[in-house]
Order: structure tokens, then sequence, then C-alpha cells
């Protein structure tokens, strides 16, 4: 069987910190799993991040009045949706290497 976008995202090694990512609009146009946006879990907040837009990013701090997965969890919603939202419309291609 031909390996298609979906089979070859998953066989994709993921940075060290990405916890979630997104293929973009782009990426499934071409094919290439490393168009992503990707969720970076930080010290204190998680971080999506387009991995081919220049300054495209969001920054979700944890919930200060909440502790543990709670105050995670809430960055991580947060971050996710504007990952996927950021996904859904993006259309930057990566510089090409040659």
């Amino acid at each position: 069987m031909p390996a298609t976008a979906q089979t070859t995202q998953t066989a994709v090694t993921w940075p060290e910190g990405v916890i979630a990512r997104y293929l973009t609009d782009a990426g499934k146009a071409i094919g290439d799993p490393t168009v992503t946006v990707d969720l970076i879990e930080k010290d204190d907040s998680v971080l999506a991040r387009c991995t081919v837009c220049p300054d495209s990013e969001a920054d979700f701090s944890f919930d200060p009045m909440c502790t543990g997965a709670r105050a995670t969890g809430w960055a991580t919603k947060q971050a996710a949706t504007w990952a996927q939202a950021h996904a859904e419309v993006c259309r930057a291609l990566p510089r090409p290497t040659a």
C-alpha cells in the first residue's frame, strides 16, 4: 500500500517537547507531514507555534488559580483551539533547501 499523508504523518518523529501537532492546509496540499502547528509544553505555559509562518505563535500561560493537570489543561485547550484555527487556513510553505 502506498504511503499517504495520513500514514506518513504518524511515522514522522515529533520534536522534543511537542505534545500535539496539527497538519496545516498547505501540509495537506503538498503531502508534507512537517508543515504543522505544534503545541509545546513549557515550564508555565503551552506554546502553539506554526513551523513555517514567521512570528505565528501564541503562548498560553497556565491558569494561576489552579494546580497540576487543571492548570495545564486550560492552557492546552486554549493553545489547541488557536492551533486548530491557524492550521485550517495556513497556506505557508517551507523554504526550499536547495
